[in-house]
């Protein structure tokens, strides 16, 4: 008796014994066959198995790197392999990533011709003889055989899973079917696992942002308070009336104004533009504000004032950061203005007959950069009627859409047609005319204007 040539015994019996042992050799190849096949189903089975419960493991996982796990660890054991690693590419244009591995041969992410050429292609493959491929880099590593096949998320490749072989391993037409089940599977899930992230990671940004805006609103708030806003302000005084606007470009801004009483005979007026924008501006300019009029009373003279201020910031502020500062004393028993301009915008001055004239630049450098710097001071006169229109440069830096500033030449043209209006209509006018200029243009900078007008004892 034989089974596939192969003699499994003999029948001894006369005539029949040659029909006897076909008979036997017949029947022992049907149970043979019949054990290969129950054999094949039974891996088969077991192969399903364990693809269902990866199946299931990936569906419920979330991680991208616990999925490929999960995914390098089905695959060693269905597939025989002394490597093997699942690589990622971030984007498009990213190299591919590693990032779950066994072996040393996929510790580094690198340019394998074989690699690149499964990420072009789009199909799996299956190379027993790596080392008689042309597209082997041959790096030092011990591949004898490989087979590898991409992640696909429909038409776009989005990684690899490779496993290979230090010694020849015949992988079949039957491995690269499993691994490439695999690597659907695993595709979907890292696909599933990536928007999961991002989706955590938008929700995070929006309650990052939607805090962030709310304590903008706070500062916006805060900033709005400590400046002052009650027109007029001092509502027994007769000699001198004051109005000021200020627009910041953004939520809080760098531009500040003030205006206060020294004793009962003089009015101190300020107007200052810190540098940049933004919080860390706005932050600067709160305490430039309380330095300058907290020293203004003890301080007799602005330049005196200016000087002292400096110092505090050059020595103890932030690099880098300055402001500029037009800061005025007005005497309301005769008209005397002191100033001094720290590196500010000169503002204008309006005659009660009407005419404009700019104020002499008289002052010194900005604030806050250097200790030694010195100021001096410059004076005039104003007579009953006469004022002084002082702004930052948000005003005359101004751009429409064609990118043309609104300039000093016009807002002197503008401050002229203003005639004799009263310090609001001023105000709204400059801001009516300016905003007529810019059109549809974004607000680069911060628009800030400050008007005072001497009226004299009991003419107001």
């Amino acid at each position: 008796m034989t089974l596939d040539g192969e003699p499994l015994g003999w029948v001894r019996g006369g005539d029949l014994a040659p029909a006897v042992a076909a008979l036997l050799g017949h029947l022992a190849a049907k149970e043979a066959e019949r054990k290969t096949l129950a054999s094949e189903v039974l891996h088969l089975y077991r192969e399903v198995n364990l693809i269902y419960s990866f199946s299931e493991k990936v569906a419920s996982t979330l991680d991208v790197d616990t999925v490929t796990a999960l995914t390098l660890d089905e695959a060693r054991h269905l597939i025989a392999a002394t490597d093997g690693a699942v690589m990622l590419l971030d984007d498009v244009a990213a190299p591919l990533r590693p990032v779950a591995v066994f072996g040393d041969v996929y510790r580094a992410a690198r340019p394998d011709g074989v690699l690149a050429s499964i990420l072009a292609s789009g199909q799996g493959e299956i190379i027993n003889d790596v080392r008689a491929d042309g597209r082997h880099n041959g790096d030092g590593h011990q591949i004898a055989s490989m087979i590898c096949t991409p992640l696909r998320v429909k038409e776009r490749v989005t990684g690899l899973i490779a496993l290979s072989s230090s010694a020849p391993v015949s992988y079949t037409a039957a491995d690269l079917k499993l691994l490439n089940t695999l690597a659907l599977q695993t595709a979907s899930a890292v696909e599933n696992a990536r928007l999961f992230a991002r989706t955590v990671q938008a929700a995070r940004d929006r309650e990052r942002l939607a805090a962030l805006h709310k304590e903008l609103e706070v500062a916006s708030r805060i900033q709005r308070a400590i400046v002052p806003s009650e027109f007029p302000p001092f509502p027994g005084r007769l000699e001198f009336d004051v109005r000021a606007s200020m627009t910041p470009a953004r939520a809080v801004g760098g531009d500040f104004y003030d205006y206060f009483l020294i004793d009962k005979d003089r009015l101190g007026f300020v107007i200052g533009d810190v540098s940049g924008k933004g919080v860390p501006s706005a932050l600067f300019m709160a305490v430039c504000r309380t330095l300058i009029k907290a020293t203004a009373r003890d301080v007799a003279s602005p330049e005196a004032c200016l000087e002292r201020v400096n110092r505090v910031l050059a020595s103890e502020g932030v690099p880098s950061m300055y402001v500029t500062v037009f800061y005025g004393v007005l005497d309301t028993r005769t008209g005397h203005v002191a100033f001094c301009n720290a590196g500010h915008n000169p503002p204008y001055v309006l005659r009660a007959d009407g005419a404009v004239e700019p104020l002499a630049q008289t002052g010194g450098m900005v604030v806050g950069l250097f200790e030694s710097a010195a100021y001096e001071a410059g004076h005039i006169v104003l007579g009953p009627g006469d004022g002084v229109f002082a702004y930052t440069d948000g005003v005359t830096e101004a751009c429409n859409a064609a990118e043309e500033e609104f300039s000093p030449a016009r807002l002197l043209l503008c401050l002229a047609r203003c005639g004799r209006l009263g310090l609001d209509d001023v105000i709204r006018t400059v801001g009516e005319e300016l905003a007529e200029f810019v059109g549809e243009a974004p607000q680069a900078d911060d628009i800030t204007m400050l008007a005072l007008r001497y009226l004299a004892p009991g003419s107001r």
